[in-house]
């Protein structure tokens, strides 16, 4: 079926539905939410839906670049009834009618018109200026991503972490400290070893007695592209998981979406530990625009969708429930298609970036003043905010001269010339009682001493990573640190290096500026997409509205030469 004739199908649904007898707008439907409260779910759910139709009818002729829809998962509008706007997002690819009401609760744009800016890639899209379709927006609190297999999962469970870790340390961070963190994904992504990874490392340090508040959304189609999961598989691998709370909803029953969503946010902000929901959702017109879907899928798979709609389905909750009569139903309808029919004429007269260096723009600007003034500096930046009730932390805001410590032969900034190493006849040759000048250190020492100098000048540096605490790292490169410091910003993680990097990505988003230590080079390889997919695109999709992630990253590697003779 096409996407013509599955608008026309929902009309004739609709049309067909007898009325009920009125009923007050503000009739209660379910705890908390009224009639009138379903109408503008059910409001985003047609925008989000003929937003999809926009975007395939644009794609056919030659004006649109992206057609990964959210059809069938219209659902997920719930989210944005069941959260606050400061409760910071990091949706599944098919979150457009989350999107949409969660950007309109947000106020002051037109969530539909952004949308479909970056669907014709105009420079005029508010968040990536062109470069790529996502779901993101500064004032909704939705950090974007087009992760398919759920790289953002190790971002959102660091992200978690770290709004807490800020408030025990008394830092501002961009979230309140009781916001819970919102992660979507699909079901074919729950089997990634992104995902498992994160969903682990959310419950392992839960377990160890630290806040975690994140809520794991799976939304479950059934599918992943033409590969079916079956049909119990999410529940199974995650339903009875110790230290991860279960829930889990029909994603095309808007009622039973919306309490089931708001128990699991409620239950995550009150208990500050990990939930998985469960969305029970349907995928319709296939993966994308190009896809026959039923080239690997019978009628009968694919009309089962179809019956289950949620967008017609929430229309007949309000038929039903005497909110709306079906000839209203389908007025509203008419004149939200009108409206975003027009926005997507108008988005494709708006101006596309013309050059290269346009679009590449936002990846790592060279920022050599902005370097040099960081290493040169030997206070913090600005006084560190702090909530009045804080306690003193050790090293919070005590300035050490960074440089007299890490440089002092010359900065490297500065073009110095440093002393040439030591020939071997500077050295006490071997079994000699001689020691070395007292003035001299080990590279490990050194590292050591500029991480303290950071730590104690810096109240927003965190160092962490495998053994780096009570051991003090395998080299000693993080001796003592823990016990001047203290385990709240120089801590052990377990060991996962995905997990490892996607905490330093939350805590950079979190405002802290992150030093992850990964222990060998050969470790590094499992993790590489958080940095190549995951920190390295935030200021790309977000042309820079977004700030990059402030980290640095620490491992170990052995170097080896040949020489000729």
């Amino acid at each position: 079926m096409n996407i013509d004739e599955a608008d026309q199908r929902f009309r004739a649904e609709i049309a067909e539905l007898s009325p009920a007898a009125a009923t007050a707008p503000d009739r209660a439907l379910a705890p908390g939410l009224t009639g009138a409260d379903c109408l503008e779910l059910f409001t985003a759910q047609v925008l989000s839906r003929q937003a999809d139709l926009a975007a395939r009818r644009l794609g056919a002729s030659g004006r649109g670049f992206y057609s990964i829809g959210s059809s069938g998962h219209e659902g997920n509008v719930a989210l944005a009834a069941a959260s606050r706007v400061t409760d910071p997002l990091l949706p599944h690819y098919r979150s457009g009618a989350l999107f949409v009401e969660r950007v309109r609760r947000a106020g002051g744009v037109d969530p539909v018109r952004d949308l479909l800016l970056g669907v014709v890639a105009a420079a005029a899209d508010p968040l990536s200026g062109g470069r790529h379709k996502v779901f993101g927006s500064t004032a909704a609190h939705i950090i974007p991503q087009t992760s398919t297999i759920a790289s953002q999962l190790p971002r959102a469970v660091g992200l978690a972490f770290a709004i807490d870790r800020a408030a025990r340390l008394g830092l501002e961070c961009p979230w309140p400290p009781d916001a819970v963190v919102l992660c979507g994904f699909g079901d074919a992504s729950a089997n990634h070893s992104t995902a498992a990874g994160a969903i682990n490392t959310a419950a392992h340090t839960a377990h160890l007695g630290v806040a975690v508040p994140v809520l794991f959304v799976c939304e479950d189609n059934g599918i992943g592209i033409s590969v079916p999961t079956p049909p119990e598989w999410i529940e199974q691998a995650y339903g009875h998981r110790p230290g991860l709370r279960y829930f889990s909803a029909d994603g095309c029953d808007l009622l039973d979406t919306v309490t089931t969503a708001s128990d699991a946010v409620a239950w995550v902000r009150t208990h500050q530990r990990p939930a998985f929901l469960r969305l029970r959702t349907v995928r319709l017109f296939g993966h994308a625009g190009s896809d026959v879907e039923s080239a690997y899928r019978d009628r009968a798979a694919i009309a089962a969708d179809l019956a289950r709609d949620p967008v017609t389905a929430t229309a007949r909750l309000l038929v039903s429930a005497g909110i709306c009569t079906p000839r209203e139903i389908l007025g509203h309808y008419d004149r939200l298609a009108g409206q975003v029919a027009a926005t997507a004429e108008d988005v494709c007269r708006e101006p596309k970036l013309g050059s290269a260096d346009q679009v590449i723009a936002p990846l790592a600007p060279a920022r050599p003043e902005s370097v040099r003034a960081d290493v040169l500096r030997s206070g913090p930046l600005s006084p560190a905010p702090r909530r009045p009730d804080a306690p003193h932390e050790a090293g919070g805001h005590d300035a050490v001269s960074a440089t007299d410590g890490a440089f002092a032969a010359g900065l490297p900034v500065d073009g110095a010339q440093h002393e040439p190493p030591a020939s071997a006849t500077d050295h006490p040759r071997s079994g000699s009682s001689e020691a070395p000048p007292a003035n001299r250190v080990t590279l490990a020492q050194a590292l050591d001493q500029t991480l303290a100098e950071l730590l104690a000048r810096d109240a927003d540096v965190l160092v962490f990573g495998e053994d780096v605490g009570r051991k003090g790292g395998v080299y000693g490169v993080t001796k003592g640190l823990r016990q001047r410091f203290g385990a709240r910003r120089v801590f052990d993680t377990l060991l996962d290096e995905q997990s490892i990097l996607g905490t330093a990505l939350g805590a950079g988003l979190a405002g802290f500026v992150p030093i992850p230590e990964i222990q060998y080079l050969a470790y590094l390889h499992n993790a590489l997409d958080q940095l190549r997919g995951e920190a390295a695109t935030l200021s790309f999709f977000s042309a820079g509205r977004l700030p990059s992630i402030d980290s640095l990253l620490r491992l170990t590697a052995a170097a080896a030469g040949r020489h000729r003779p």
